[in-house]
C-alpha cells in the first residue's frame, strides 16, 4: 500500500525547513501586527541596486521597486505609460523627443525629483569610468560622443529649461528612444547620494520609486518597505516585501508549500503534479515570455564556418523533446523573433527536426564523422538536461558533443572572445519590444565583442537592419525586420531552440500579482487578502 503523497511531502517539508534552520542567518525584522508583507526567495544573492550598472533580471526586479523612470511598460503588457513623465512629444523625424515631468514625485530623502536628475542619471551612464553597460543606449543624443570624450561638462543634446520639463535632441532618427527611457538605466538618481556613497551606492540606493530598501545581508536577504511618500495614492499596497537570498529552487517549492513562501517557481520535478492537482493548478498564472533560447555557432569558427554544417546542427536537434524535457513550459522557435513581440513572423517555417537532411549536410561538407565540438552551458540543473538532450540528438548523425558547463559569469565573459566558443546555449529576453533589440544587437557585424557572439555577419542583413532603423511607421518597418529575419534564418548561426513560458505559483492571498512578457515583475498594487486560519 502507498502512502499518501501529501503525508510524504508534509515530512520532507518539515524536514528540509527543519535543516534550513540549522543555517538561519540574522533573525528577520519585526513588523506591526497586520502588517502586509510578502515573502520570496531567490537562489543568489542580488548584484547591484544602482541603476547604471545593473543589466540582469535580478537586479532589475529590485531597481524598479526603488527608482522611476519617465515612462514604463504596464504590469502585464509592453505599452508604455508615464511615470515620471505627466506627458510626451516626439518629432515628425523621431529625432526630438520632449517630457513634460510631474511635479509631485519626491527621493525617499525628501528632496523633490526634478529634470536634472534625469539628466544626471544619463550623463552618468554615458561616463565611461562608471563601466555602464547602458552606453550604447544613449550615444545618439546630440554631443554624447563630446561628453564622453571629456570634451564637454553636459550633454549638449540634453535640454532642461526648467525643473519639470526635459528634452533629448538626437543625431538621428531613433523611433525606439522613448522605450530607451523606460530602462532602469535612465532611472532618476539624486546627485547629492551618488557622490556621499561612491562606489557603494550600489548598496545605498535612493530613489523616488513604491519602494526604499529597509535592509540588504549580503546573501541572506533583502528587505524592501514602503516608501509612504510615493506620488501614487494608495501605492504600494505592501509594507514590505521579504525576499530570502540563496535559496534554491526545490527548497523554495518546500518553504512555499509549507506556506513560508508566497509566490515561488515550479522545479521541473513538481510541475506534472501541479498541473494534475486542481487546487494548486488554479494557484499558477503564466505567459510566453519575449525571448529566445538558442545555441549559438561561432561562424568564424571551424566547422561552423560552413553553412552546411550550421544547418545540419539545426535540423539535428530535436525542439519538440526540449518543450517535453521543458515539461511544455516552452514553444518551439521557428526564428529569431519570439511570439508576442510587434513584427514577429508568425509564417516563418524554421528547421523541423530532420536527422536524415542532417547526415546529408554533413556529408556535403566532409564532416561525415570526426566531429568534437564543445557545447558551453550555465552549470545548472535544467541547463545540464538541456545540452545532454543536445548532445544526445547531435550523437545520432555523427557529432559527438562534448559538455562543458561554466558559472553564468565566465561564461558570458568566455563566449565574447573570438575563437574562443564554438557552441555555446544562450537566450535573450527583450530590453524593448522592438525586432531591432534581436537583430541589430544580437546579429549584426557592429555588435561583435559585444552581443554577437556568434561572430555572424552578412553585409545584406546589416544594410537591412540600417535601412528599417530609422522607419517609424510600423507598416513599413516589421517586413524589413521579416525580411532581415528570414536572411539569418537561412544563414543559421543559432539552432533557433524554444521560446519560454513562464509559470509561477502564488498562495491563494496573493492578489494583483502579474506577470511582465519582458521584465520583472512588479509589486506596486499587489496585496494580501487574510490567510485562512
Amino acid at each position: 500500500m502507498k502512502k499518501p503523497r501529501l503525508l510524504i511531502r508534509a515530512l520532507v517539508v518539515a524536514a528540509a525547513i527543519a535543516i534550513a534552520g540549522c543555517h538561519a542567518g540574522p533573525p528577520e525584522p519585526s513588523f506591526p501586527a497586520g502588517a502586509m508583507v510578502i515573502r520570496l526567495a531567490l537562489p543568489d544573492d542580488v548584484p547591484t541596486l544602482d541603476p547604471a550598472a545593473g543589466y540582469d533580471s535580478v537586479s532589475w526586479q529590485f531597481e524598479q521597486m526603488i527608482f522611476d523612470t519617465l515612462v514604463r511598460y504596464g504590469d502585464a503588457d509592453v505599452r508604455l505609460y508615464p511615470d515620471l513623465a505627466l506627458s510626451w512629444k516626439v518629432s515628425p523625424d523621431a529625432r526630438v523627443f520632449s517630457f513634460t515631468m510631474r511635479r509631485d514625485a519626491r527621493f525617499t530623502n525628501g528632496r523633490g525629483v526634478t529634470s536634472a536628475d534625469i539628466r544626471y542619471a544619463i550623463e552618468r551612464v554615458l561616463t565611461p569610468k562608471n563601466n555602464s553597460q547602458g552606453i550604447e543606449y544613449f550615444r545618439s543624443i546630440d554631443g554624447a560622443e563630446n561628453f564622453i570624450a571629456g570634451r564637454t561638462p553636459q550633454v549638449a543634446g540634453i535640454q532642461t529649461p526648467d525643473s519639470w520639463t526635459i528634452s533629448f535632441h538626437l543625431i538621428a532618427p531613433d523611433p525606439l528612444f522613448v522605450d530607451k527611457l523606460a530602462m532602469p538605466f535612465a532611472a532618476a538618481v539624486p546627485r547629492e547620494e551618488v557622490e556621499r556613497w561612491g562606489d557603494d551606492f550600489r548598496r545605498h540606493p535612493v530613489g523616488s520609486g513604491p519602494f526604499k530598501l529597509g535592509e540588504w545581508i549580503g546573501g541572506n536577504r533583502i528587505v524592501m518597505l514602503r516608501n509612504p511618500g510615493y506620488f501614487v495614492a494608495g501605492v504600494p499596497r505592501l509594507d514590505a516585501v521579504v525576499t530570502t537570498l540563496g535559496v534554491s529552487e526545490e527548497l523554495e517549492w518546500l518553504k512555499f508549500e509549507a506556506g513560508e513562501i508566497d509566490i515561488a517557481s515550479i522545479p521541473p520535478a513538481e510541475f506534472p503534479y501541479v498541473m494534475k492537482t486542481p487546487a494548486l493548478k488554479r494557484m499558477t498564472i503564466h505567459r510566453v515570455t519575449i525571448s529566445t533560447e538558442y545555441v549559438g555557432m561561432n561562424c568564424q569558427m571551424a566547422p561552423f564556418n560552413d553553412i552546411r554544417v550550421r544547418r545540419a546542427i539545426n535540423y539535428a536537434v530535436n525542439k519538440d523533446k526540449l518543450v517535453e524535457l521543458l515539461n511544455g513550459r516552452a514553444v518551439v522557435a521557428r526564428g529569431v523573433l519570439p511570439p508576442g513581440l510587434p513584427g514577429f513572423n508568425p509564417s516563418l517555417k524554421g528547421y523541423p527536426y530532420d536527422p536524415a537532411m542532417a547526415r546529408r549536410l554533413l556529408e556535403q561538407s566532409g564532416h561525415a564523422s570526426g566531429l568534437k565540438p564543445e557545447l558551453w552551458i550555465a552549470a545548472d540543473r535544467t541547463m545540464m538536461a538541456i545540452g545532454e538532450s543536445i548532445q544526445q540528438d547531435l550523437a545520432l548523425v555523427g557529432v559527438d558533443v562534448i559538455l562543458k558547463p561554466v558559472a553564468w559569469g565566465p561564461l558570458l565573459e568566455a563566449v565574447r572572445q573570438p575563437d574562443n566558443v564554438d557552441m555555446f546555449v544562450l537566450g535573450w529576453e527583450a530590453d524593448f519590444p522592438d525586432p531591432s533589440n534581436f537583430l541589430e544587437v544580437l546579429l549584426s557585424r557592429r555588435q561583435w565583442g559585444d552581443n554577437n557572439d556568434t561572430f555572424y555577419a552578412n553585409p545584406l542583413v546589416d544594410q537591412i537592419l540600417d535601412q528599417a532603423a530609422p522607419i517609424s511607421d510600423p507598416a513599413r518597418r516589421y517586413p524589413l525586420y521579416q525580411r532581415a529575419e528570414e536572411i539569418v534564418v537561412g544563414d543559421a548561426p543559432w539552432v533557433f531552440l524554444y521560446n519560454r513560458v513562464n509559470w509561477v505559483i502564488r498562495q491563494p492571498w496573493v492578489n494583483g500579482y502579474e506577470l511582465s512578457p519582458m521584465r520583472p515583475s512588479r509589486f506596486d498594487r499587489v496585496w494580501l487578502s487574510p490567510r485562512p486560519r
